[in-house]
């Protein structure tokens, strides 16, 4: 063999066997994990470059909404911020926001809806404890918020007729469970004896919270309800709605109204 050809082939087994040719032992980089997911943001395509500081674009753009890895961050002469998402890929972090995992952003709505429905709920306990409580003059706003979110509170029970609640209601009784128990107010069991309550408010000039709106004859109306603001009302609708929060409608304008409060 040719001391040429020999040369050659020992430096090639050194190569191979991980030693360099001048004797010393090339050091081998630490594979680098992931630091965090990236999704991006950008209306248009993102462009890939070989290296943060004056590199060439790779013929690759990333599409808005993709998500990648982030392994390396850096900051460029001019102060932009870069990622590195591959061997040679890097892109500016300004067309990106960080993905959270799926686990942590399940868990963090739950625990935002939790606390929101327990504030909304000891608002409601306590308004309606106050109302009944405090024996306030007739148009207390404190009361007549009490009872328009007690009635909010019975949305989705059970209609059964001449149940007296707290489970289950027809419209009357649940004007009067309501009532009595947000505002201390007796407004008797019966729609008749209801549409007599309080003073009358004439349906075309609109109504206010609180306010008893009855469907049907003068003295004997078929149906009432509570109205709760914002053009809705809760009834108890019947076998198969339950009780509802409902929109006012022009084909089923209330014939009559009084404010007991």
């Amino acid at each position: 063999m040719k001391k040429s050809n020999m040369i050659k082939f020992s430096a090639a087994a050194l190569t191979f066997l991980g030693i360099s040719a001048t004797g010393v032992k090339p050091v081998k980089q630490p594979a680098q994990a992931a630091s965090k997911r990236i999704k991006v943001i950008s209306k248009q395509y993102v462009t890939v470059w070989a290296n943060y500081q004056k590199g060439r674009h790779v013929a690759t753009h990333l599409k808005k909404g993709s998500s990648h890895f982030v392994y390396q961050t850096a900051t460029d002469s001019m102060g932009n911020l870069w990622y590195r998402i591959g061997k040679k890929e890097w892109v500016m972090a300004k067309y990106f926001n960080q993905v959270k995992s799926a686990k942590k952003a399940v868990k963090a709505k739950k625990i935002k809806a939790k606390s929101k429905k327990t504030k909304t709920v000891k608002k409601a306990r306590s308004a309606a404890s106050l109302a009944a409580s405090w024996s306030a003059p007739m148009g207390s706003k404190a009361r007549a918020k009490a009872v328009v979110s007690l009635a909010k509170q019975q949305v989705g029970k059970a209609y059964v007729k001449g149940s007296k609640g707290p489970n289950a209601f027809d419209n009357a009784s649940l004007v009067a469970y309501v009532y009595k128990q947000a505002a201390g107010v007796n407004t008797g069991s019966s729609t008749k004896s209801q549409v007599k309550k309080g003073i009358a408010v004439d349906p075309s000039y609109g109504f206010a919270e609180g306010d008893l709106l009855f469907w049907g004859s003068k003295n004997k109306p078929y149906n009432v309800a509570i109205y709760v603001g914002d053009g809705k009302y809760v009834t108890a609708a019947g076998d198969q709605q339950g009780v509802v929060q409902a929109s006012l409608s022009t084909y089923f304008w209330p014939s009559r109204a009084r404010r007991v409060l």
